[in-house]
């Protein structure tokens, strides 16, 4: 199977994004509502200064406009506003909740961040907080674009960001961010924050045009130039048509390649017009055949993406004496390896229905070692693996962990908002699997004769889902959706996905009182065994398998019911757990 997918082309999809997001009506009508704000009394003024800042809502049948227009900003004074403010500082602040644990620090533009908190307490609060009401109020939310040009698409860009944190867990219909001619923002710590979350990743396209000098306007700073990092997909045109670029490092070797082409751009203080860009790249939307690069045996990715940049017009780059091999490896390169990674990620619906597959097969596997209620229960029966069908469970054991050991993986480098870092139905499926699953980690960790499962054995993804789960319950009602699932799950496994280890620690405790030894911290431990089980029982919290006569939890009540015969725990011991027993009320549990 490996072979045969390394084994199929790769083909550059840039030409085909951009025709389809021309294509449709967003470029335009984007484009028409940040100039329905700009008149001849914008005039160029101090990128801090928030009292001229223009934030207009417009409707459309499909779905709504937020464009962000700024005063005009010289590229003169936006360069001496190019240092870089530290994610630690309380200047950036707001944007704190993209640490994470990959990505510890990062740092966003002065200007950017300064105008951005110049408008939050008088503009943007009221309007995220009217975008939440809509978004509450409604049970069908309309999607939101949020835009602007040059400064003001650095603002819609860390609105978006900021609007996100509380969205995502919210609403499918997440906001979409179109950018014109806008700066660069933050370095590459910033970048990596928001490129490890797909989905808000795929939040931002950035429109840049080759005579536009904003989009480069940082990289021009040889003091600041290995620092900006670009993130979400590009897209950059010229007069002779317009590709999508989504690799960091293609990105900025392209915009740096139209800075010499061009050798400047735009006036130092004027704002690029993109409505003929836009009309253009509409009458382009099937782009025509292109001289390629003089590349011999040129792959099919290769060739697409020589296609690519003849669309942007930097053709005339392999007349110049450059090196072809290290521009193709600047260029070609990190754009293959973003597409490899997508194709090698499963889509996550798909890939959660197949665990469920498997799942299923657990379900059909724990019935069947309970079907003629003598048997030891599928805690047992995969412990001694006296059947073929235990040995066959091993793999799709296996491909769970492998599965939910990614999933966790991934979301614990997230940036982390509000609630659960997983979703509603990735955590229900999540507590299924760790309730289901996990018992038989134990198994094979007790089997060896090891102790202290808990402490010393447990894998940490499962103490994540855990956790995770735990945070989810103490949310306020309210604000957490869909618990009768998560009574479904308790009803048909045991709530506490560790009560076999509590149980085969008892059973060694036991064994150890029953061979001579007294200690006072064992007898301790026992008598908190009979508290916690007796707990499971009366919250209905464990299924019945624990009684059947085979099973270890069996096993220990008869080894314990020896020692009470022998008084090892006290002359008097005589707890609830032990009257429920001898009375046999546990044939009556369901």
């Amino acid at each position: 199977m490996d072979s045969v997918r390394a084994a199929k082309p790769l083909f550059s999809d840039g030409l085909n994004l951009a025709n389809l997001v021309v294509s449709s009506d967003i470029l335009c009508d984007s484009w028409a509502a940040i100039s329905a704000q700009i008149d001849g009394n914008h005039q160029s003024q101090s990128p801090s200064s928030s009292e001229t800042v223009k934030i207009q809502e417009f409707e459309h049948p499909e779905y709504k406009i937020i464009a962000f227009v700024t005063p005009l900003v010289a590229a003169s004074h936006l360069q001496e506003e190019a240092d870089l403010v530290p994610s630690s500082s309380l200047e950036a602040s707001e944007f704190q909740f993209l640490c994470s644990q990959d990505s510890q620090s990062f740092a966003i533009n002065k200007a950017a961040i300064s105008l951005f908190n110049a408008l939050r307490d008088s503009k943007l609060s009221p309007l995220k907080a009217q975008l939440l009401m809509q978004v509450a109020k409604s049970s069908k939310s309309i999607p939101h674009i949020i835009t602007g040009g040059c400064l003001g698409g650095s603002i819609a860009s860390l609105f978006t960001l900021w609007l996100l944190r509380t969205l995502d867990s919210a609403t499918k219909n997440r906001p979409l961010c179109i950018t014109f001619g806008s700066t660069l923002i933050g370095d590459d710590g910033f970048q990596q924050a928001i490129s490890q979350y797909s989905t808000w990743n795929s939040c931002f396209l950035h429109v840049a045009h080759m005579d536009d000098c904003f989009p480069r306007l940082f990289l021009l700073s040889t003091a600041e130039q290995s620092l900006y990092r670009p993130f979400g997909t590009f897209l950059l045109c010229s007069d002779l048509g317009g590709a999508c670029f989504e690799a960091p490092d293609t990105i900025i070797e392209l915009l740096t390649l139209m800075s010499r082409e061009r050798n400047g751009g735009t006036a130092d203080s004027q704002i690029f017009n993109y409505k003929s860009v836009i009309e253009s790249l509409e009458q382009r939307l099937i782009c025509k055949n292109h001289s390629a690069f003089s590349v011999l045996d040129a792959d099919s990715f290769q060739a697409g993406i020589n296609v690519q940049v003849a669309a942007i017009g930097l053709m005339q780059i392999q007349l110049q004496n450059m090196d072809s091999d290290a521009l193709w490896r600047k260029i070609v390169m990190p754009e293959k390896d973003i597409l490899e990674r997508k194709n090698q990620a499963l889509d996550p619906a798909k890939a959660l229905n197949k665990m469920k597959v498997y799942l299923a097969y657990f379900e059909w596997y724990k019935n069947k070692c309970e079907d003629d209620g003598q048997g030891p229960g599928y805690y047992d029966s995969f412990k001694n693996k006296m059947f073929k069908r235990d040995h066959e469970v091993v793999k799709f054991k296996t491909e769970l962990e492998m599965y939910w050991k990614a999933v966790v993986e991934e979301a614990e480098k997230r940036p982390q908002f509000p609630g659960a870092p997983l979703r509603s139905r990735w955590l229900f499926a999540g507590t299924n699997y760790r309730r289901m699953v996990e018992p038989l980690h134990i198994a094979e960790y007790c089997k060896l004769g090891n102790r202290s499962y808990i402490s010393k054995g447990r894998s940490k993804h499962f103490k994540l889902l855990e956790q995770w789960l735990d945070e989810h319950q103490k949310q306020p009602r309210n604000s957490v959706p869909n618990n009768s699932k998560i009574k479904k799950i308790t009803s048909s496994l045991t709530e506490d996905s560790c009560f076999w280890a509590h149980a085969e620690e008892a059973r060694i405790t036991c064994r150890l009182l029953n061979s001579g030894g007294s200690n006072s911290a064992e007898i301790k431990n026992l008598v908190d065994f009979e508290k916690y089980v007796m707990g499971l029982l009366k919250s209905c919290a464990v299924t019945s398998d624990i009684f059947l006569e085979s099973s270890s939890y069996m096993q220990w009540w008869r080894e314990y019911e020896d020692m009470l015969s022998k008084r090892l725990m006290g002359t008097s011991h005589n707890s609830e757990l032990t009257r429920y027993m001898k009375d046999g009320e546990y044939h009556c549990y369901k």
